[in-house]
């Protein structure tokens, strides 16, 4: 067996040495890779801490909020029968629209009468006129009389015209453009005065309860996010039309009495009425209703920012 020189085996060993400190083991490759996620993550949580504040400063958001609107309750102004309901639950009904019409027999009886009551007083009072005109007012009747047949015309065509407006209460009209809901109605009903038949809903929009500490930089026509959780994965967009000229609490049934002694601070909370846009709303009309639960994010252009 040939035995290498000092020199050799020197150098061989010192070769073997730098190779093994160039090549990381795998222990050191896990914990490089462990730093280097670690630090990726890091920026990841930093950039979404980031963008979270940026929003913030930009926004405000609450889901305290819920879709309301004009509901017009349909009540007959007359009692009598129902005979024709001209309109279906659900269905979209114009202004001046026949919705439902009761029996007119009894009211027409009435305007009869009170038609020929008239005519007979108007037919009394123009004789008298006529010849107190024929005989430059010198007629066997005294003014108290003439007074009183004057009245009595007056009184008939009141009582005419009130005749007329009975019988034309039996024909029940939509008071505005809207969707017909709450039907309670059917042909053959017996209904009283004050009796709600149906409802009209015209028109739907967002009450948005900001607390105060929020709507601070808030003005109307400021732009909103509005998300409704009955349409999932779609958002529509509003403006702010108003803000409620008191808090929730001053509208409460029960307000809160702070000169107790007993005060405890809360933050209130501002009712904030949102429009939709229409043009954002088109094709989702007939499924936006009162009673919503509604989250709403605005865009706050009172810091520079549209």
């Amino acid at each position: 067996m040939t035995s290498l020189p000092p020199e050799k085996v020197l150098q061989a060993l010192a070769r073997n040495d730098a190779e093994t400190k160039t090549v990381p083991s795998p222990w050191q490759l896990t914990r490089i890779h462990k730093i280097g996620l670690g630090v990726i993550a890091g920026l990841v949580v930093a950039s979404v801490l980031a963008a979270y504040l940026i929003h913030a400063s930009y926004h405000e958001t609450t889901d305290d909020a819920y879709t309301t609107g004009h509901v017009h309750n349909i009540s007959a102004r007359v009692a009598g029968t129902v005979i024709d309901v001209a309109v279906d639950d659900n269905q979209f009904v114009k202004k001046g629209q026949v919705l439902v019409r009761l029996d007119p027999q009894d009211f027409q009886v009435q305007v009869d009468k009170a038609q020929a009551d008239y005519e007979r007083a108007k037919s009394d009072f123009d004789r008298v006129e006529a010849l107190r005109k024929s005989f430059n007012g010198d007629v066997a009747i005294s003014k108290s009389e003439y007074d009183q047949m004057k009245a009595n015309l007056a009184v008939a065509r009141a009582a005419l015209n009130d005749a007329l407006d009975q019988l034309g209460y039996c024909t029940i009209t939509a008071p505005e453009d809207g969707f017909v809901g709450d039907k309670s109605v059917e042909t053959g009903n017996r209904v009283a005065v004050g009796t709600v038949l149906m409802s009209v809903v015209q028109d739907v929009w967002v009450v948005s309860n900001y607390k105060e500490t929020q709507v601070g930089e808030m003005v109307p026509g400021e732009k909103v996010r509005i998300v409704v959780d009955e349409i999932s994965g779609h958002s529509f967009t509003g403006r702010i039309d108003s803000f409620s000229p008191g808090s929730g609490s001053v509208f409460a049934l029960l307000p809160p009495e702070n000169a107790t002694g007993n005060f405890t601070k809360i933050v209130q909370r501002v009712p904030v009425k949102i429009r939709f846009d229409a043009a954002s709303i088109r094709g989702y009309e007939n499924r936006l209703v009162p009673g919503l639960s509604v989250e709403t994010d605005v865009t706050l252009a009172g810091t520079g920012r549209s």
